[in-house]
């Protein structure tokens, strides 16, 4: 047995359950992490040295390091935002990559540039988030944009946004700002030493501009001055990154060949120009990055399998935030003849964030069984869901009618499709959530998945059911369900 040493960015299933579930489809491979408990919960960061001296036991067994380092330096990707040491301190123990790096054992990275969230939630933020957030988020896009096309309206826009930030607020958060661009900088060092073999620098939640996009280029800019653009990626994303790097790794150590994936999407006029939410590049752009980041390739023939992507229109719609599909356009003619015919078919729902599209999936299945699916992910963001997608079918790889592949693929539908889209707005609408106790709210969220989900599961020809669900955070945004035969 190969073991893959991760440390994820927080203990959320879908960031370490499941990512350990897809290491698991590749024959021969495991990917051994923290206990939950040792991972930190939400905002309480984890115990940063016992994490090192896990990591330090866990040396002799390793075939592989895959290590977030929000959660090596910070503690966790939430606590990132606002723990409050200094950057000298911070700095000091990346020297842990150093002492754990061994000829041909290889080790890599991903830390995130810091968000930086258009709303008035400070639940995963600094405190002054609320009411601050939105004009703290229109400073910087604005001021951004202003450098870099000079409108004259921009820097206006800025600064308004910027007077109604008191001074304080706005030093404590662009020193911030430094204090993590200092560490992310830091790493490319280590990447020029041969310390860390791949390093991802994943753009948590963003847009077009704003101070992450100018700490991007200047990223960027300096990858570039120093060669390292075969061992440094920067793209949006963040929670698919543990998943990505495992399938490079796996596909490295296995001599896999880059996996051949066609391109098919189901609204070829629109999906170019869609930026999808909290991005900051066209969807094909998104899509080429996370393929890199697996090590796949698009091809026009010969293909190991069909990748169908869908959108609608020129926009996204969003689940969770109640904003819904700006246009439905409905799917081009070519694409279901190309999908009874395809070998191996999977599928990326990217018409909304945080969620799927029900309509689309049930003109799917009457045209191909849904069990027949190498895949489907339709969760959080297109980074997110493509890139944990790509993942599985590189280390399901020849495997994607496996029970155990199907294992995954019925709660991809569970959780992305009818959890994000239609169950959580149903818990949401049904209970005064912030008032009800996090045992009578994860109650009623796995009382709503046990008798929606099995019934529809079955309809649809899957032997798997949902044998358990939870909310991990005591919140309904996210879940944590048990799938199986």
């Amino acid at each position: 047995m190969s073991t893959l040493i991760g440390l994820p960015v927080d203990g959320r299933p879908v960031v370490r359950g499941q990512v350990q579930q897809l290491v698991a489809l590749a024959p021969g491979f495991e990917l051994r992490c923290p206990a939950i408990e040792a991972l930190g919960h939400f905002r309480i960061p984890a115990d940063r040295d016992a994490l090192a001296q896990w990591l330090r036991a866990q040396a002799p067994e390793a075939a592989a390091w895959v290590l977030s380092v929000d959660m090596l330096v910070y503690g966790g990707l939430i606590p990132s935002r606002f723990i409050e040491d200094d950057e000298a301190s911070l700095l000091a123990r990346l020297a842990l990559l150093r002492e754990l790096k061994r000829p041909g054992v290889p080790l890599v990275a991903f830390a995130a540039t810091m968000r930086l969230s258009n709303n008035a939630y400070n639940e995963e933020e600094k405190p002054y988030w609320n009411p601050h957030g939105p004009d703290l988020w229109a400073w910087s896009f604005h001021s951004d944009r202003h450098a870099q096309l000079g409108r004259a309206e921009d820097a206006r826009l800025a600064d308004a946004a910027a007077s109604r930030i008191p001074e304080a607020i706005r030093a404590d958060y662009r020193a911030t700002r430094s204090r993590n661009l200092g560490v992310n900088r830091a790493l490319l060092d280590l990447v020029a030493e041969g310390v860390i073999d791949r390093l991802v620098l994943p753009q948590d939640d963003t847009a077009e501009y704003g101070f992450n996009i100018a700490e991007r280029r200047q990223l960027q800019a300096e990858v570039q001055a120093r060669g390292l653009q075969q061992q440094v990626l920067i793209y949006p994303g963040a929670d698919e990154v543990l998943h990505t790097l495992c399938a490079w790794v796996v596909g490295r150590l296995r001599g896999d060949a880059p996996l051949r994936l066609r391109l098919l999407p189901t609204d070829a006029k629109h999906w170019r120009q869609l930026i999808p939410l909290y991005e900051d590049r066209p969807l094909p752009d998104a899509l080429a990055a996370q393929l890199q980041a697996v090590g796949a390739v698009a091809v026009e023939t010969d293909e190991d399998a069909l990748l169908l992507v869908h959108s609608q229109g020129s926009a996204q719609g969003d689940w969770a935030m109640r904003k819904p599909l700006p246009e439905r356009v409905g799917v081009d003619a070519a694409v279901w003849p190309a999908v009874a015919a395809a070998p191996a078919l999977a599928v990326v729902d990217d018409a909304h964030a945080n969620g799927g599209d029900l309509a689309f999936v049930s003109e799917l299945a009457a045209r191909r069984p849904l069990p027949q699916l190498a895949g489907y992910a339709g969760w959080n963001t297109s980074s997110n869901r493509i890139g944990s997608l790509l993942a599985q079918l590189v280390l399901a790889r020849g495997r994607w009618a496996s029970s155990a592949n199907r294992d995954v693929l019925a709660l991809r539908l569970a959780e992305d499709l009818l959890w994000q889209s239609a169950l959580r707005q149903q818990l949401r609408s049904s209970v005064d959530e912030p008032r009800l106790s996090a045992a009578d709210l994860e109650a009623a969220a796995e009382q709503l998945m046990l008798s929606q989900a099995n019934p529809w599961l079955a309809r649809h020809g899957f032997v798997q059911q949902v044998r358990k669900a939870w909310l991990p955070w005591r919140r309904s945004f996210e879940i944590g369900l048990e799938v199986g035969a």
